[in-house]
C-alpha cells in the first residue's frame, strides 16, 4: 500500500520497535513525516531506529502505566508541536485487564486551547 505525501506531519506510532509498527513508521518516515516512535524499551527503539531513514525520535511509553502516558504526553506537549495523527501498534503486555490488576491513577483527558 502506498502512503500519500506526509511531510511537515507528526505522528506518532505505537509499538514502533517492531513488526506492523515498524513497518507503519519506517512508510510514514519514508513518505515524509516526522515520526515518534512510542515503544515500551527505549533500547529497542533506538535499535529499531537504526532501519528507518528519516525524521525519527524515539520516546519511550508504557501503554499499561498511565504515570508513562503521561510522562509521555508531557513530552510531547513541551515539543510544542501538534500532533497530526496517531497509529496504535501495541500489543497487550497480558497487565491490563488481568483480574487483580488496578490502574495506577485516573485522569481526563482536557484538550488544551
Amino acid at each position: 500500500m502506498e502512503i500519500s505525501a506526509q511531510a511537515g506531519k507528526l505522528v506518532v506510532v505505537t509499538g514502533a520497535n517492531s513488526g506492523v509498527g515498524l513497518e507503519t513508521a519506517r512508510r510514514l518516515a519514508l513518505a515524509g513525516a516526522t515520526v515518534v516512535m512510542a515503544v515500551r524499551s527505549i533500547e529497542k527503539g533506538f535499535a529499531a531506529a537504526q532501519s528507518i531513514s528519516g525524521d525519527l525520535r524515539v520516546s519511550a511509553l508504557d501503554l499499561a502505566s498511565l504515570a508513562s502516558v503521561s510522562a509521555f504526553a508531557d513530552r510531547l506537549i513541551a515539543d510544542g508541536r501538534p500532533v497530526d495523527t496517531g497509529r496504535a501498534a501495541a500489543a497487550a503486555d497480558g497487565r491490563t485487564g488481568t483480574p487483580g490488576h488496578v490502574a495506577e491513577q485516573r485522569y481526563t483527558l482536557v484538550r488544551p486551547d
